[in-house]
């Protein structure tokens, strides 16, 4: 940012949505700090509509604005309501659990002010350490147009004409980037983000190399260094935060059923598209299909019922989380019952003590 006098610089609305990610936010805030741009030139907003609330650990910070909501909402009115909040010049997204390098901001205000044509910058291409195989995969780059949310950077002009679907808990991007006509600029993905694929994911990142397109999913020759510098986040990121999440049941993915119901709808979807491109194309022995972000595909027969299946096995995971979530929430509340039966039993044998120790004064 050498070129932009501190007192010309943006201002920047850093905005993170975040629902039970305690174990993540020490280091969510390192990230933020390590930032190296100006800090009094950003202000953070924070949405919490978990229901284990992290305004004990941010409501100090100089630069945060904290909202706390009653109930949970989808991701995309989160997203549309943190919005209303902001005062910048410039949006830039951090999520609460992905790691965020020194030059994230700098790096996304710097690309919109040379290319002021755009409205919107992100990435296309993105990278993600799955810790079960010890390797950064490569995914995209998808197109010019196309980006995660994750990664946004955006001017404040552009909520004038564009929001997100209240009610999308998943895959977000397409109605905000309004099917990805936008006016947009590549962000690079090196000064941006890193993604961690973990046991609290919302989306498990893992269904990502079920099935692989080459063109688009690769190993990577880069590894977390070429990302984190410090030893400590690194050592944070890659082992601690998986053993913090074992012991964090607020976090946990069936905690999210409205998520869970969202991705039960885009896999039927799915399915029913795939069903009737078969029918359609059947006399072509082949289909086209076209996946969330990428291009359009050709598939054989065989990878046809592959898909399906894959497609089915899905839906049924995910209805199976459904009734596990069930059966907790009613565990939990016989639990409740218990406690308030122990707790009442104690009130009254307090009570009596204290009746027997005035009679026997």
């Amino acid at each position: 940012m050498e070129a932009n006098p501190t007192n010309i610089l943006p201002r920047v609305s850093v905005c993170t949505p975040t629902f039970n990610r305690r174990p993540f936010i020490s280091h969510m805030i390192k990230c933020f700090d390590n930032q190296d741009y100006p800090k009094d030139k950003i202000e953070w907003i924070i949405v919490d509509d978990g229901t284990d609330k992290i305004g004990d650990l941010v409501k100090q910070h100089p630069n945060v604005k904290y909202f706390e909501l009653d109930e949970k909402i989808p991701l995309g009115k989160k997203r549309n309501y943190m919005h209303t909040k902001t005062t910048g010049d410039i949006i830039v997204y951090m999520d609460d659990d992905d790691y965020y390098p020194p030059e994230r901001i700098s790096h996304a205000v710097k690309t919109l002010l040379d290319n002021p044509q755009a409205l919107c910058a992100g990435n296309s291409e993105i990278y993600i350490y799955f810790k079960h195989l010890d390797k950064v995969f490569q995914f995209g780059p998808y197109g010019d147009t196309h980006a995660t949310a994750g990664t946004f950077a955006f001017r404040k002009e552009l909520l004038e004409d564009s929001e997100y679907d209240d009610d999308a808990s998943l895959a977000e991007e397409k109605s905000f980037l309004k099917n990805y006509t936008v006016p947009f600029v590549q962000l690079d993905p090196v000064k941006s983000i890193l993604v961690f694929s973990h046991e609290h994911n919302t989306f498990d990142k893992r269904k990502l190399l079920e099935t692989p397109n080459p063109q688009f999913v690769k190993v990577s020759d880069k590894t977390v260094d070429t990302f984190i510098k410090e030893a400590e986040m690194k050592q944070f990121y890659m082992n601690d935060i998986e053993e913090l999440l074992k012991d964090y049941e607020p976090g946990r993915p069936c905690m999210k059923p409205d998520v869970l119901e969202n991705m039960i709808k885009i896999e039927e979807k799915r399915r029913k598209d795939a069903e009737n491109m078969a029918k359609n194309m059947a006399s072509q022995g082949s289909i086209m299909i076209q996946r969330e972000g990428c291009p359009p595909t050709l598939l054989k027969g065989d990878e046809i019922v592959k898909l399906l299946r894959q497609q089915q096995d899905s839906i049924s995971k995910l209805n199976h989380l459904i009734k596990i979530k069930d059966q907790e929430i009613i565990l939990f509340g016989n639990e409740v019952l218990k406690l308030r039966t122990v707790m009442q039993k104690t009130d009254n044998d307090t009570i009596f003590e204290s009746y027997v120790s005035q009679i026997n004064q």
